[in-house]
């Protein structure tokens, strides 16, 4: 092993490469701790803190919509204390406003290696909101139903207020979040409202279906650790996020009795200068009757990749999603392999698998995942091409369970 140092005003001829064994030595990284910028680098980030400056989707219950909006800052310097945030828009077939206003006290103490906040909140919304977020965000969902008829999120209206208390810490490699929040909603139903795409011939939306309309008044504990890096050839670490609610009616009037937790852990694991192994573990469980909105559903985009789009439903789930990705250049060593093209994408095999069981409403939140056997578990595999980080990518994903024909999946975004 050796180094070559250039100096300055020196050119070297050819593609330049790093053969050092290290991974972080041909892996660029574009993460470092930013002491006064005013972002939260973290997967978790809730869609109605993180808001563009100028709001378009488009889906099947609001047709186009459009508005304006501000996104969350966290001053980790403390040069402001107050922070306020908040969107308001039109759908031009629901023929509603929405919108969200939040206000948060924040007070920041920072040192050279960590910044370090509290926060004090409430945010009032009126929104058509949707439990699909962690299945295909906003962006990629528009883009869809606007492009090839196809809407992959179910919606209701929510409206009413949270106030809440956080913990935030932001480092080079690790940011955290506790937060505790005291939730006041009311819950309706929406209905399809266009039929209209660019594409997508003879094909329909799906009916977006009723859930269960009422007051809901709970508490939600939520903590969030990542460790997560953004480097040329995708995320590096972990990531973890679990949640808490609890909806009684002790809390004041409310048609809804109910405790349902919630756990999502990934990890994304270099292997070597051309590999990585990627695995999304989501559990949920839940005590009470729990509403169509809060109740867990998977299949199809994002889940179980082979399997008809939510095909099942269900008080307690478990998902495991894997990919193994290798760079194209990985047989760089071949005379003929065209490495001037390969090396900017990367093949995709996939493996999904998931099991889902309805309980009693009285059974504990530990019961239901005993004696649970692998022949209980639906699975799929898949193959596919992406681009060097990953998230553009077309592939295919087929049952293992019987001969079903093989589901297409085209993504701009990564899955998980």
């Amino acid at each position: 092993n050796g180094r070559i140092e250039k100096e300055e005003g020196g050119r070297i001829d050819g593609y330049e490469d790093y053969s050092n064994a290290s991974t972080a030595d041909y892996r660029e990284r574009r993460s470092t701790l930013a002491r006064g910028g005013s972002s939260f680098n973290v997967p978790w980030l809730s869609e109605s803190a993180n808001i563009d400056n100028f709001i378009f989707r488009y889906n099947r219950v609001e047709s186009v919509f459009l508005g304006f909006g501000t996104q969350k800052r966290f001053y980790w310097d403390g040069r402001k204390n107050w922070n306020s945030y908040g969107s308001v828009g039109w759908g031009f077939k629901s023929h509603t406003w929405r919108g969200n206003l939040g206000l948060s006290r924040q007070v920041a103490f920072s040192d050279e290696s960590l910044n370090q906040m509290f926060e004090l909140g409430a945010e009032g919304y009126s929104l058509t909101d949707t439990k699909d977020q962690w299945i295909i965000g906003v962006h990629e969902n528009t883009a869809a139903a606007f492009l090839i008829h196809e809407d992959f999120r179910d919606y209701f209206e929510r409206t009413g207020a949270t106030f809440h208390v956080a913990y935030y810490t932001q480092g080079d490699y690790l940011n955290t979040e506790f937060k505790v929040a005291y939730v006041m909603d009311k819950y309706d139903s929406l209905s399809n409202k266009v039929e209209w795409a660019m594409f997508g011939g003879d094909k329909v939306f799906r009916q977006n279906p009723p859930i269960a309309p009422g007051q809901m008044k709970s508490v939600m504990a939520s903590v969030g650790v990542t460790t997560l890096t953004k480097t040329s050839r995708g995320p590096e670490g972990w990531n973890l996020f679990a949640s808490a609610e609890f909806a009684r009616k002790d809390f004041g009037p409310t048609n809804f009795d109910f405790d349902q937790y919630v756990v999502d852990v990934r990890r994304y694991q270099p292997l070597g200068r051309y590999d990585n192994f990627n695995v999304r573990v989501r559990a949920g469980t839940s005590t009470g009757v729990l509403p169509l909105q809060k109740a867990f559903e998977y299949g199809g985009l994002g889940t179980l990749n082979g399997y008809a789009f939510k095909s099942d439903i269900g008080n307690r789930m478990l998902l495991i999603n894997a990919e193994y990705i290798v760079n194209g250049n990985f047989l760089d060593d071949l005379e003929l392999w065209p490495t001037w093209l390969f090396r900017s994408f990367n093949f995709i095999i996939t493996s999904d698998a998931g099991i889902m069981r309805s309980l009693p409403p009285a059974s504990a939140p530990t019961s239901g995942f005993e004696k649970i056997t692998w022949g209980e578990f639906k699975h799929n595999m898949g193959f596919g091409f992406s681009n060097r980080s990953g998230s553009f990518r077309i592939g295919v994903a087929w049952r293992t369970d019987s001969k079903e024909p093989a589901q297409i999946l085209f993504r701009f975004t990564r899955p998980f």
